[in-house]
């Protein structure tokens, strides 16, 4: 594909920060983000779940996003009725916009779910895939060099598919100290969520019939999914190039702004933004709140329970400080 844009990939492990960095880039006139988690690639059910070999995939759950209800919700994001000063605040006109592009978008995945169930080829599959993406990119992009795609994939994506799809790429995976992680969880109300309550459904059923329905077993689950995510992170340092992939720690981000922002425009190889909106999106100086926030929020038991999270931070961060450098200062790797 010719003049296609370069797809910047953010992800982030819960509640790590990674969404600050998607505000960083936001800075930049020659990027453009697409609004909101991009669910529409990763998501049970959609378009990741219809490129796999396997012959007891996940369903095809595609279609019911087209319904009567999905697209009466919709219609309440650019009219929310039963809160005119959501109308006020957001700004009518921009909800507008946003909700077109978000129809755009719908009828792009529609169309490509239709050819995906004509396609039989995995391979061909992917590369109708690959256009999908190019075309969303020129949607939200005229004009610009990069697009930003925000949580685009998960760990239950295959590695080797979602790379074709997204190709150009540069994956950047943001992670931070676990203490202060499972205290942002808990903090931001999340640590029960999974349980769906005051509801009985099959999934919350089936999460405390493994783990109990208790802070306990709540934080052990969290736990499990922090250590799942970081061992995923070392599967990619394998598998996708250098030039691919960085790392980049929360703590790094906020404490030494500047350099971070300058290894993120090296690695992106972007056009860096003009003075006048610096630090617009994204403040370090207001984000040092939430650094150390562990000792509010965590017991001793939840710290100890946290000992195997905490050994593979402090591993990582020590040895992704060579590739924190090569970015910061590139001409003393050349």
């Amino acid at each position: 594909m010719k003049n296609q844009k370069t797809n910047i990939l953010i992800y982030g492990l819960l509640k790590t920060g990674s969404s600050a960095l998607v505000d960083l880039l936001r800075e930049y006139d020659n990027l453009s983000v697409v609004p909101g988690e991009f669910d529409d690639y990763r998501a049970p059910g959609l378009i990741a779940d219809q490129l796999t070999n396997h012959q007891n995939g996940f369903p095809n759950l595609i279609q019911s996003i087209f319904n009567f209800n999905g697209k009466l919700g919709l219609i309440y994001k650019v009219f929310p009725i039963f809160n005119p000063k959501e109308i006020i605040n957001g700004g009518l006109q921009n909800r507008f916009l946003k909700a077109k592009l978000r129809l755009k978008r719908i009828k792009l995945m529609q169309d490509l779910n239709h050819q995906l169930l004509l396609t039989p080829g995995i391979e061909q599959k992917i590369d109708i895939t690959k256009t999908w993406i190019k075309d969303i990119g020129d949607i939200y992009s005229t004009g610009k060099h990069s697009i930003v795609y925000n949580q685009p994939i998960e760990i239950v994506n295959e590695i080797k598919i979602w790379r074709k799809v997204f190709h150009p790429f540069k994956l950047i995976v943001v992670y931070r100290d676990p203490k202060d992680q499972l205290a942002d969880i808990i903090k931001f109300g999340y640590l029960y969520g999974a349980y769906n309550g005051p509801y009985m459904t099959l999934s919350g059923v089936t999460l405390e019939s493994i783990y109990g329905r208790n802070r306990d077993g709540a934080i052990n689950f969290h736990i499990d999914a922090i250590n799942k995510r970081f061992k995923w992170i070392d599967i990619l340092k394998n598998k996708l190039d250098p030039e691919e992939f960085l790392l980049v720690d929360f703590e790094g981000l906020v404490n030494n702004y500047e350099k971070y922002k300058l290894v993120i425009e090296n690695f992106l190889g972007v056009i860096k933004s003009g003075n006048e909106i610096h630090r617009s999106f994204f403040n370090p100086d207001n984000a040092k709140k939430s650094l150390g926030i562990y000792d509010e929020y965590l017991s001793e038991k939840d710290i100890r329970l946290l000992s195997e999270s905490e050994k593979w931070y402090k591993f990582t961060k020590k040895n992704n400080v060579k590739f924190i450098n090569k970015y910061a200062n590139p001409n003393e790797f050349e």
